[in-house]
């Protein structure tokens, strides 16, 4: 074998194993940056001017466009991945709606993880059944069944019970203040309804006042632009289709506004 034979047979081994680099990749969906495209053609205008042979021409020609097929997946690969990074709730949303049905059913039994069930309870039907069970007549010739209450196990619900009874006031409060307020001046401005001297109070307000947009008394309306919040008190409860998050700092923006 001559010297020049010899070097056409090694520049073809050497595109064979960039070839089979890049269908790898592309078969099995790995990475594709974990291929130095820049060296990958540099290599290869290094080895076109070497060999000159018409069958090596054809070769390096396939081996071009699998390299560009490499560029095309890191162009895809790019694209997903900073697709993953701005993912809110109103893209899943519009998401949802474009899917059909059995691709959501498979997307929830892939991402499904059950691990326990709970029945909910809410504190208006907890405190019926505490009424209802200490409100029976005792039994003749005492209890034979189930288990004794003791006197502080009574205090602490009543404590909790009347607990909830302050904070369903204070929403009450809260909901006309905020009424009173949108009659006189129209759309209330979150930040200025919810500001007190002491930061205690106006944390108590936020926490109270989020009660009142999920339960639906409450609209919400935001322009970024302005980095605005505009609050829209309800006369009647309105029933949520959806629900978003807000994200909300507290802390640093009572702080910059008081200064």
């Amino acid at each position: 074998m001559t010297t020049a034979e010899k070097k056409l047979r090694i520049a073809k081994e050497e595109l064979e194993n960039i070839i089979k680099i890049c269908e790898n990749i592309e078969k099995r969906g790995l990475n594709p940056f974990t291929v130095n495209v820049k060296e990958l053609l540099s290599k290869l205008r290094k080895t076109l001017e070497e060999t000159p042979d018409l069958d090596y021409y054809v070769m390096d020609a396939e081996t071009v466009y699998k390299i560009a097929t490499l560029v095309a997946l890191q162009h895809k690969w790019l694209k997903e991945k900073a697709r993953a990074l701005f993912v809110d709730a109103q893209m899943i949303a519009t998401r949802l709606v474009a899917m059909d049905k059995k691709s959501i059913v498979r997307a929830f039994l892939k991402a499904w993880r059950p691990i326990v069930s709970l029945e909910h309870m809410t504190p208006h039907r907890l405190r019926q059944g505490i009424e209802h069970f200490l409100g029976l007549p005792p039994r003749g010739g005492g209890r034979t069944w189930g288990w004794k209450i003791s006197q502080r196990e009574v205090e602490l619900i009543k404590g909790k019970i009347a607990e909830e009874e302050e904070i369903a006031e204070k929403l009450k409060e809260l909901r006309e203040e905020l009424m009173k307020t949108y009659e006189e001046k129209g759309e209330v401005d979150y930040w200025e309804f919810i500001k007190r001297d002491r930061f205690e109070e106006s944390f108590e307000r936020a926490y109270l006042l989020s009660f009142l947009i999920t339960e639906g008394y409450v609209d919400v309306k935001r322009n970024p632009l302005k980095n605005e919040i505009k609050l829209i008190p309800r006369k009647e409860k309105v029933k949520r289709e959806q629900s978003v998050s807000l994200v909300i700092t507290i802390g640093g923006e009572l702080g910059e506004r008081r200064r």
